[in-house]
């Protein structure tokens, strides 16, 4: 899973839901990943910014 969070790095995906304190989640392709990342509401474009383990690390995709 640590491999396949790495090759994420640099894609962007729309919010399922909202990141709140923190954490929320992204669908790409057919599987919800967990994110962590400053509060935003769902429908938010986020680019992929990192990964530690199975969780990503998003910005909003117009920050980046």
């Amino acid at each position: 899973l640590n491999a396949r969070g790495a090759r994420l790095v640099g894609q962007v995906a729309i919010l399922d839901k909202p990141i709140t304190a923190g954490r929320g989640r992204i669908r790409l392709g057919d599987t919800l990943w967990a994110v962590e990342g400053a509060d935003l509401p769902a429908g938010t474009r986020v680019r992929v910014v990192a990964s530690r383990g199975a969780i990503l690390l998003v910005a909003p995709a117009d920050a980046c």
